[in-house]
């Protein structure tokens, strides 16, 4: 049953994390009016679809991540041109709603026509011999029209609906608001916690066993309000005041029944392993905070995790870069879907809150480690676009299209190591 839990958890916690990551770019594609043939969550073979409008909605097979696919985002080309043979769908206007490639299909009434000029991006139009009538006609191409073949629609998106052709502002905002929505993410996560667990005081609600406060006499209900130097009016100013003070003897003041006491004790350093590459020296007194619930400091205190999570992690990710070149590197400082699976399984042992902290994080990951300038990334796809707004002119697109499928290629190899290094470590 175990198992079947975290697969569940592992399921959700990849769907969301995709979903919305995919769903922020294709929001800003779509307020630019690039067209997206298809939204699909995981790669690979397909198992469940559905097309809304436009864009076709799939699910894949592998948990691997997710894509947006745009109209005039490679180097795809119409899959017809003059000397073709194919069949024509017309509607009330005479204009051309359906070009059906093969006999995989169920329209009626049709006409079958050679090519002998066509444009799909700016003039929209076919001309040439139709079988009827062995004549040369000239054919508009609808606004809404779609290629027909294997019984699938491919809808024709003319160059105004295609992402090359937009401008770089537009093209920016497509690409970062993957990242920018996994952060948005992980901030709501953070807020809903701090509401539904209330933000920490610094009054005590529970002591630890042989830690500096207990020692001292501390007990449950004693409200700090001053260490050493440092006044105290929340549990944020614990932190600040012990990071000042570290171990060294200092004075505890706190209230008891209304009278202020005060006890000498020495602050207990502790070491926090953050990341794979990254840890953290605290000093603390050993109390658990109480929480109080408020209307507006769960806000303040969800951005306040955000914010330190969001800094931890990109501080591990910029070590981890490092260490590439200072030769430190190891494939533990990564974790591929199979690791992730082995963090969800230990944290959902933690219950529920503890999942949705963790997908905070994850989801904070994501957009960081999305905005790497590694050309299948968008942060690699966001330096073309920088390019474009300086230099006046787009990337030559064969070029650009090249480096992404060798990026694309290093991405894939460094997933395969990461998971068989994550196989190895956690299950052989």
């Amino acid at each position: 049953m175990s198992y079947l839990v975290t697969i569940i958890a592992f399921i959700i916690v990849f769907g969301v994390l995709v979903t919305v990551h995919e769903y922020g770019h294709m929001f800003f594609a779509k307020r630019a009016g690039i067209m997206c043939p298809e939204f699909a969550i995981g790669m690979g073979p397909k198992i469940f679809s559905f097309r809304k409008n436009e864009t076709l909605y799939t699910i894949r097979l592998l948990p691997v991540g997710g894509y947006v696919r745009m109209a005039g985002d490679g180097l795809e080309e119409p899959p017809v041109e003059p000397g073709m043979n194919v069949k024509i769908k017309l509607n009330e206007e005479n204009e051309i709603t359906h070009i059906i490639l093969d006999d995989h299909h169920k329209f009626q009434q049709i006409e079958a026509i050679e090519v002998k000029k066509c444009d799909f991006k700016d003039d929209l139009f076919i001309e040439g011999i139709t079988a009827y009538d062995n004549e040369r006609h000239h054919f508009k191409i609808a606004r809404k029209s779609f290629f027909v073949e294997n019984g699938s629609l491919v809808q024709i998106a003319p160059r105004d609906r295609q992402f090359a052709h937009k401008k770089p502002w537009p093209k920016f905002l497509t690409l970062f608001a993957g990242p920018l929505f996994n952060f948005i993410l992980a901030l709501v996560l953070f807020i809903g916690l701090a509401y539904y667990q209330g933000t920490p005081t610094s009054t005590v609600e529970q002591v630890a066993d042989k830690y500096p406060a207990q020692q001292a006499g501390i007990q449950k209900g004693d409200k700090i309000v001053q260490i050493g130097k440092y006044k105290i009016s929340e549990f944020d100013d614990v932190d600040k005041a012990l990071d000042k003070v570290k171990d060294n003897k200092t004075t505890v003041k706190f209230e008891r029944d209304g009278k202020t006491k005060s006890v000498e004790l020495t602050p207990k350093k502790t070491e926090r392993k953050l990341t794979k590459v990254s840890s953290e020296t605290k000093y603390v007194l050993g109390f658990q905070p109480a929480s109080e619930h408020t209307l507006f400091k769960p806000i303040v205190y969800g951005f306040k995790s955000f914010l330190i999570g969001s800094t931890y992690i990109f501080s591990a990710v910029v070590g981890m870069l490092a260490s590439i070149f200072t030769g430190g590197f190891s494939f533990d400082m990564l974790n591929g879907p199979v690791g992730i699976y082995h963090n969800v399984d230990s944290v959902v042992k933690a219950g529920i809150i503890s999942l949705i902290g963790y997908t905070a994080l994850l989801s904070v990951n994501l957009g960081i480690m999305n905005l790497i300038p590694i050309p299948a990334l968008d942060g690699g796809r966001i330096l073309f676009v920088i390019y474009e707004a300086i230099f006046r002119k787009p990337v030559n697109k064969k070029a650009e299209t090249t480096i992404i499928a060798i990026g694309a290629i290093f991405m894939v190899v460094i997933m395969i190591l990461v998971t068989w290094n994550d196989i190895r470590r956690y299950f052989l």
